[in-house]
């Protein structure tokens, strides 16, 4: 009896409250909350949208033009509402962070990447992930790293306002090393270290505007010094040679000579080829010298290209903008060392006229006797003055690009470097 009646009394309080549950259980589902904050929105909008004035009152005058009050409060929330979608569609701000710590990820011509700090990620315009490391104030500043398509990494370092300063290293797109040192202006500048594609050092030393400047040393591929001494636009100083006794360019080169040595009844000079730096220098007697040993007079230099600063020059019309007019020009008649650098470059391929006929005989594979030469071999030299140093570069005939360069001091005492 007892429990009938509990039953009837709950049945009547359930029946009595249901309608409230129900209406409690629609006003707190989601469902029913998004349609009407979505509804009001959608009312908010129209009633913004009825930009009709109805008095005097619901005008600006701006510049003598009346402008509706709503319009103008329109356009602005408008414009608010279109800024934060475009924020949150391009940073993600409202959908998730990057992996790895949260760091953050921009397109290239983010907006919001002029506001970030720290350390983010980049994309590039197709839209790999091109650079990761430290911004500020829509630069990349600090320090990072830069990646190829194919996210191998092409430069580790500093960076200022999106250039290479500083320490860094940057590397082939393979991903083997290929220069570490200092940087400015995404040049190699201060002191760094050059490496070949098979890890081998190849230049240690000194760097101005990307080239090889200052003091440095040249290492073969069995890491053995080279040449160590000054360079200057990315070369050797090949003048520095000139002077100096065989056993003082032996401080400064270290690689495989040759020694050619004239005939008694030639003469006295020899002629020594560098052949790990594609140099020669000819080497005479100075009988005013205190021992009276040979001096560097004359250095060869096996290239067809002539480097000043940062300028180049392989032809003579070139030449004559970085050098000047020619002190001379015309045919002349071959000696020793510019028969023996003919012969050198012959090796590779035909240049100039052929080889020259030469009779030698090897003492050594290191040690020639030159016995004669045909001294008839056609050449055409322009000759250029530079301070105290005269540059003569050797061609196949007038007007016809040079094939190699000799360097001689001038001789005149009053003249400066």
């Amino acid at each position: 009896m007892g429990d009938n009646l509990f039953s009837v009394l709950f049945s009547t309080i359930k029946s009595r409250f249901a309608s409230i549950v129900s209406k409690l259980r629609l006003w707190l589902s989601w469902n029913y909350v998004r349609t009407r904050i979505i509804g009001g929105i959608r009312d908010f909008f129209f009633r913004l949208l009825d930009v009709k004035p109805k008095n005097k009152n619901d005008y600006y005058q701006i510049f003598g033009w009346m402008v509706s009050k709503r319009l103008a409060y329109a356009i602005i929330i408008i414009v608010g509402v279109l800024s934060i979608w475009y924020i949150g569609a391009t940073t993600k701000i409202f959908s998730k962070l990057t992996s790895n710590g949260g760091m953050r990820t921009y397109s290239y011509n983010s907006i919001l990447l002029r506001l970030a700090k720290d350390k983010v990620r980049i994309k590039a315009r197709s839209g790999y992930v091109a650079y990761e490391g430290d911004v500020s104030k829509g630069y990349v500043t600090g320090e990072g790293s830069l990646y190829s398509p194919s996210h191998v990494m092409l430069y580790n370092g500093s960076f200022l306002k999106n250039r290479y300063e500083g320490e860094g290293s940057q590397y082939y797109s393979s991903g083997a090393l290929h220069y570490t040192g200092s940087f400015h202006d995404n040049l190699y500048e201060g002191q760094g270290t050059l490496y070949r594609e098979d890890g081998t050092e190849e230049y240690e030393g000194g760097f101005f505007a990307g080239m090889k400047e200052g003091h440095g040393k040249l290492v073969d591929s069995g890491n053995n010094t080279i040449y160590e001494g000054n360079f200057a636009a990315d070369d050797i100083v090949y003048s520095e040679l000139l002077g100096k006794s065989a056993d003082e360019i032996r401080n400064l080169y270290f690689g495989k000579q040759v020694l050619y040595e004239e005939n008694s009844d030639l003469g006295s000079d020899s002629v020594i080829h560098l052949t790990d730096i594609g140099a020669l220098y000819l080497a005479t007697s100075d009988g005013s010298a205190a021992d009276d040993s040979n001096k560097a007079t004359k250095v060869v230099v096996l290239k067809d290209v002539f480097r000043s600063g940062t300028a180049a020059a392989d032809d003579i019309e070139e030449l004559k903008i970085l050098l000047g007019d020619p002190i001379y020009e015309g045919n002349s008649q071959i000696i020793l060392p510019e028969a023996i650098a003919v012969n050198e470059l012959n090796k590779g391929k035909r240049t100039l006229n052929g080889r020259v006929d030469m009779d030698v005989t090897e003492v050594y594979s290191d040690d020639i006797i030159v016995n004669s030469i045909d001294t008839d071999y056609p050449v055409y030299v322009y000759s250029f003055k530079r301070g105290n140093l005269v540059y003569s570069f050797v061609c196949k005939a007038r007007g016809a690009g040079f094939d190699f360069y000799e360097i001689e001091e001038s001789g005149d005492t009053d003249d400066t470097a």
